[in-house]
């Protein structure tokens, strides 16, 4: 069950910490998402099953000590058999690695994450018993669950062996110390992604991400490694944790040889760091007390595709953010300010080449040296106008509302003239039904597709509509978009969808207005779909509306698998 009561749910070190950073109004808005239990409505059991890397946080019994394991298997080797139970396969796990130890209560965090679509979803509990006596399984009883953003997380994607290898090569052989010898700390020098564990005493285990260009992780002594910490939700579980209790664990892994670096030892915050790592808000160090290294663990291999548009750069690094491949970053300048309401402006900006993204996908942009900012800020937007998206266009449109302490959104209606040049970091997301095909543009669409938004959300949904029509797309499919606003003064758009509705006889809008009517229920909405609305849904909006939302669409038959959604809450 999802988490609605008005009381906290972080426990005090994280209050603690979220008060230091002066966040803890968002993390109580976005802990709606937080949740007992795992969701088989969201697709949760699936993710994990397709799943072939994860990480497993688990704690000594005796020492106290945090480890982070990393698993290396095949897909259903993690598997759901309840919202409240996974069974993982001891098929995936390193040979000699503490997590082979592991008892019933020990406290465990399982992060799944899938490197190329760049999504992961943190999953905490504790070690149970196993129903049928079999020792070839851990069996994790789930505590807690909460999706973590995509931020940071350097996209890469899955090789698989040619031959069907085992994932786990038995005849590595472990190296074990307690500082880094000169061929760690060059192993540390060239990663882009860390993983930290820690442990709050009578809460439980955490697991977390961290990423950023190669060289972000940097060697302080043969002992001691920190890395920034950039921007991110607020919650604050690792630093939380650290609060009340400072053993970690921080696990490296170099993708491209299969090779791991496991460390243990205690960890702090620097919460006033001295501004040697652009754009941190603050610098975790990490004192290592044992160290393992295994070289060639796995027999998976991944290659990297590009690099998280949000990593502000480091000195000396080998890019500096986004994907070099596909020539970002750029620099776009804003031509033209649209004002669609009293809160919300559309921001057309113009690139030096033509920039190829699918309708529904959103953009990165960087903004440098905003008063009451920090040096670089990096922010995110869907891209509302999608004309030529697909073969590539100039100009891309965001449409931006003002928000209550939005510094990037407030300067933007406010201060913002045409002529303004910023950083166009990259563009991506899933929030499309387009698909193109391998050796052409050549576009397809589902035959029915429900798009469903609430608030500001209607802008991935309209650049969907925007761009079936631009590609002659809208006669290939049905589409039932139901847009939810609270007052009826905020709606956007409303002249050009009432002219598509005019134009296109399989195209079907309803506005929902809660200031005036019930919010919309399961009821309510099986009365505006028919069955064959329900093959594909895309939802945009609160984190609690799309909660809300997908649980009603597979109470009416939605596949799981076919419910996307998309949150910039992060």
């Amino acid at each position: 069950m999802r988490n609605t009561s008005n009381k906290s749910i972080y426990h005090a070190g994280e209050l603690a910490a979220q008060d230091k950073a002066g966040t803890r109004g968002a993390a109580a808005e976005l802990a709606v998402a937080k949740s007992h239990s795992l969701n088989f409505s969201s697709n949760h059991d699936a993710f994990l099953a397709n799943q072939t890397f994860a990480v497993l946080t688990s704690v000594e019994s005796v020492t106290g000590s945090v480890w982070v394991t990393p698993l290396f298997g095949k897909a259903g080797d993690l598997k759901a058999i309840t919202e409240n139970e996974i069974i993982i396969s001891r098929n995936c796990i390193p040979v000699g690695d503490v997590i082979n130890k592991t008892q019933a209560g020990t406290p465990l965090s399982l992060l799944g994450i899938d490197l190329e679509k760049r999504s992961r979803h943190r999953i905490n509990g504790v070690a149970i018993a196993s129903q049928d006596g079999l020792v070839s399984n851990i069996n994790f009883g789930v505590r807690e669950y909460s999706p973590n953003c995509p931020k940071y997380i350097n996209r890469r994607k899955f090789i698989r062996n040619s031959n069907d290898a085992d994932p786990i090569n038995a005849t590595a052989i472990r190296e074990e110390r307690t500082s880094l010898s000169g061929s760690d700390q060059a192993f540390v020098a060239a990663v882009d992604t860390l993983w930290i564990g820690s442990h709050a005493p009578g809460v439980g285990a955490d697991t977390n991400h961290r990423g950023g260009q190669p060289g972000f992780i940097r060697v302080t002594s043969p002992s001691s490694i920190e890395w920034p910490e950039y921007r991110g939700n607020g919650m604050f579980f690792t630093s939380g944790n650290l609060e009340v209790n400072d053993k970690a664990g921080v696990t490296l892994v170099d993708f491209e040889t299969g090779s791991i670096i496991q460390m243990t030892g205690r960890a702090m915050v620097d919460w006033q760091h001295d501004g040697s790592y652009e754009g941190a808000a603050r610098v975790m160090k990490f004192r290592i007390e044992r160290l393992v290294r295994i070289d060639q663990v796995t027999t998976h291999r991944w290659k990297r595709l590009d690099y998280s548009p949000y990593n502000p750069s480091i000195a000396g690094a080998e890019s500096s953010g986004g994907s070099t491949a596909s020539g970002f970053p750029t620099v776009v300048t804003l031509a033209k300010v649209v004002e669609e309401s009293a809160m919300v402006k559309t921001f057309r900006f113009v690139a030096t080449r033509p920039i190829q993204f699918l309708p529904g996908q959103y953009a990165t942009f960087e903004f440098v040296d905003i008063p009451g900012g920090s040096k670089s800020e990096i922010r995110t937007w869907t891209l509302s106008e999608t004309p030529n998206s697909i073969k590539g266009d100039n100009t891309l449109d965001i449409t931006v509302k003002r928000v209550p302490n939005g510094l990037i959104t407030n300067w933007l209606h406010d201060q913002a003239d045409v002529g303004l040049e910023i950083k166009l970091k990259g563009v991506q997301g899933d929030m499309t039904p387009v698909q193109l095909g391998l050796q052409s543009a050549e576009a397809t669409v589902p035959d029915h597709l429900l798009l469903l938004s609430g608030g500001i959300g209607i802008t991935p949904n309209m650049a969907i509509v925007r761009g079936l029509g631009a590609f002659e797309l809208q006669d290939q499919t049905n589409i039932t978009m139901i847009h939810v606003e609270r007052h009826e003064a905020d709606l956007l758009f409303q002249n050009e969808i009432a002219r598509r509705v005019r134009n296109y006889p399989n195209f079907k809008y309803t506005n929902i207005i809660t200031s005036q009517e019930a919010r919309l229920s399961k009821d309510k909405l099986a009365t505006l779909v028919d069955d064959a609305s329900l093959q594909h849904a895309y939802i945009c909006g609160p984190t609690l509306f799309m909660a809300d939302m997908t649980e009603h669409l597979v109470a009416l038959g939605v596949p799981p698998e076919n419910i996307i959604t998309e949150s910039f809450e992060f």
